[in-house]
């Protein structure tokens, strides 16, 4: 079973009926799109709700007089961004979709996800208050999701040893690390307490896994910084 609550999306099941009645002639009903898991990384529990999907879709599409051509039951196949564990597909594989109707997923991060990666420079380390903060050229305007969903995106480091600046290169060594933007706000967060073995001003970060959900949910322009350089390889 599947908790209702109030949602600014679709349409109220309550409502259904009035709109398939209210419909403009010519304008016909072939399915239904039911969208009601999103990043799932239980492949058996996404199994049944396909199954679900489908069977409310014949009962309802039976009810109404449609003609049901197309089941689309949306996203929802996940991707743990904190890790490299992603969805089992194997269960999907052993849904039976009746003859006759189409089953539409959209595999969104799943498929994009692992295609790309975001690099930033560390422009300055600073310690506050005992915590220690990378700042970045680059933040949440470029990959806002870490923010959006409120978890710690892990990096890798790219040593960058090039260093012709007339002063001391800062560095850390052995401590926690939180990446944060250079936005002026305090949600401009990207990781926090990352354990560095040494970090430097002027070393790239590397974050994996960001080929979907990042610049495209961004809020671009956020105080007229400039978009990241995107490279295709």
């Amino acid at each position: 079973m599947y908790k209702r609550q109030p949602t600014p999306f679709g349409i109220d099941e309550t409502q259904l009926e009035s709109v398939l009645t209210s419909l403009p002639a010519g304008l016909n009903v072939i399915g239904f799109h039911l969208h009601a898991v999103s990043n799932n990384l239980d492949g058996a529990a996404q199994a049944t709700f396909l199954r679900d999907a489908i069977t409310w879709s014949i009962k309802t599409a039976s009810a109404y007089g449609v003609n049901l051509r197309v089941v689309n039951a949306g996203g929802g196949l996940g991707v743990d961004h904190t890790s490299t564990t992603s969805i089992d597909l194997a269960p999907l594989s052993r849904v039976s979709v009746p003859d006759g109707i189409e089953l539409i997923l959209e595999p969104g991060r799943f498929l994009a996800a692992d295609a790309g990666y975001y690099a930033a420079e560390v422009l300055d380390l600073k310690t506050t208050h005992g915590r220690t903060f990378a700042v970045l050229r680059g933040g949440t305007h470029h990959f806002r999701l870490p923010a959006a969903w409120g978890y710690s995106h892990p990096f890798t480091i790219l040593p960058i040893d090039t260093w012709d600046r007339p002063y001391t290169r800062p560095s850390v060594t052995n401590t926690p690390v939180d990446a944060v933007g250079e936005l002026c706000t305090p949600r401009d967060v990207l990781t926090r307490a990352q354990p560095v073995d040494r970090l430097r001003v002027g070393d790239l970060l590397v974050f994996a896994r960001t080929g979907a959900y990042a610049w495209d949910i961004s809020h671009h322009d956020f105080l007229r910084h400039p978009a990241p350089q995107f490279i295709v390889l």
